[in-house]
């Protein structure tokens, strides 16, 4: 069960990223929203690797 909401994790957190980094291409500039979104996204994506690990046990 872990496994799978640690992958869930990673996944929104990778997305979250990826929509950071073709807003502020599309901007042509990174604001705060952007910045929060990496930031956000980041920590989830790591979280994420971390309860994935847990359930692997």
């Amino acid at each position: 069960m872990f496994f799978y909401v640690g992958l869930g994790m990673q996944l929104v957190g990778f997305a979250s990223v990826g929509l950071c980094l073709f807003a502020g291409l599309a901007k042509g500039d990174y604001g705060k929203l952007e910045l929060i979104q990496l930031i956000g996204g980041s920590l989830m994506f790591y979280i994420g690797t971390f309860v994935k690990g847990r359930g692997a046990k």
